[in-house]
């Protein structure tokens, strides 16, 4: 009799509809071949659902995927079974422990050309049944697009607001829709993707899909497009530290950068010497907006300088980050409006020297910015208001 339910479940004939709601939409993913591929499901149940959990993801067939050609993975009586599908076979897991709190989203590894396809998750909890497509196209090479954002690790004191980078730009013309995932890995070299923290897709921002940042996670651009996939995360935690991806798809071209998120329980003996201030330009001047800092013996990692245009009502917002100094090296090429305009004034920063200029300050320039240093477990920031008058 359970074999006979089961099997009827399998071939879809109790497709009752109740309160179990699917919180991811469909969607198109693309992923280059010989990489890990996320396909995502997040679920949720009410009281009314008090049936055993059975998850299904079965690979659709058919003009308009009306024939279940393949069952891939399945989740019933607290047990996973992945050794339906042949082709599959090894590749497919869930990707989160946790099924029963509403994650049944899978992942395929070492994806291929013969992957591509519609999957289908089906969620059963009785009296609820709810279902959601994913679109899976894989594409043999990578191309079209690069991020411009170098791999690093950022240290933020606990109770702050950390600013994970990911600046890309478009290599080709030829793009199809924006996909922008990011990520949290685990494993000794961060193979495993342990959860979604955001999701920017169909023009759609989804930023509810990791409980544990729920609330406290998004996107710091409002034009995502034009090539800004930083994201902030406030009030962090010591949990929160980790390693942090950022993978941004449009076809043909996919690519992924990494971060490494360090959160310390204290801030230490880092300090900005340069007041608080408003300082006034005219347009097409060059304008020199200091930060000067100290540190102490007890400061001995590496030195990180990054400088910020925030927004918001109390300047809470990173707005974008334009210009940064890490491992010796000095990145400035983050925001394309203020690219070849803006340098370090100084050729030993490491002295205490972070100060900058913008040269042909433009109105558009106006706003607060930030100095952000950073050193083993010491942090300190300073804003300073610039002011452009025409």
């Amino acid at each position: 009799m359970v074999f006979l339910l089961g099997f009827l479940f399998l071939c879809g004939v109790t497709d009752l509809i109740g309160s179990v709601s699917i919180t991811i939409p469909e969607q198109t993913i693309q992923e280059a071949q010989g990489e890990t591929v996320h396909l995502p499901c997040m679920f949720t149940l009410s009281p009314e659902d008090q049936g055993p959990l059975d998850i299904e993801w079965l690979r659709l067939s058919g003009p308009n995927n009306e024939a279940m050609d393949h069952v891939i993975i399945l989740y019933t009586v607290d047990k996973i079974y992945s050794d339906f599908y042949q082709d599959l076979r090894g590749r497919v897991n869930f990707t989160s422990n946790g099924i029963m709190s509403g994650e049944a989203s899978i992942k395929i590894r070492d994806v291929q050309p013969a992957d591509s396809g519609t999957y289908l998750c089906k969620v059963k909890k009785a009296p609820g049944v709810a279902k959601t497509t994913v679109q899976l196209t894989v594409v043999d090479y990578i191309g079209s697009v690069s991020i411009t954002t170098p791999e690093q690790t950022i240290e933020e004191a606990q109770g702050e607001t950390v600013h994970l980078p990911c600046m890309f730009t478009f290599i080709s013309k030829d793009q199809g829709p924006l996909n922008i995932e990011w990520l949290r890995l685990s494993g000794p070299n961060n193979e495993a993707m342990e959860h979604v923290v955001i999701l920017y897709s169909a023009d759609k921002i989804h930023d509810d899909v990791y409980p544990d940042l729920k609330g406290r996670v998004y996107f710091t651009s409002n034009d995502i497009k034009s090539g800004d996939a930083s994201i902030n995360i406030t009030n962090v935690q010591l949990s929160d530290a980790g390693t942090y991806q950022c993978k941004v798809k449009t076809y043909p071209g996919t690519v992924n950068m990494n971060l490494q998120l360090a959160v310390t329980n204290h801030i230490g003996s880092v300090s900005i010497t340069t007041p608080e201030q408003t300082i006034q330009k005219a347009r097409g001047e060059t304008v020199h907006l200091p930060c000067t800092f100290t540190l102490s013996p007890e400061d001995h990692g590496p030195l990180f300088i990054d400088w910020m245009q925030l927004t918001g009502p109390q300047n809470e917002v990173v707005n974008r980050m334009f210009i940064v100094y890490l491992a010796d090296k000095i990145y400035d090429n983050f925001y394309q409006d203020m690219k070849g305009r803006v340098q370090f004034t100084s050729n030993d920063i490491r002295s205490g020297e972070a100060s900058i200029h913008i040269t042909d300050v433009q109105l558009s320039d106006a706003g607060t910015y930030q100095c952000e240093v950073s050193h083993a477990f010491g942090t300190a920031k300073g804003t300073i208001q610039l002011t452009v008058v025409g």
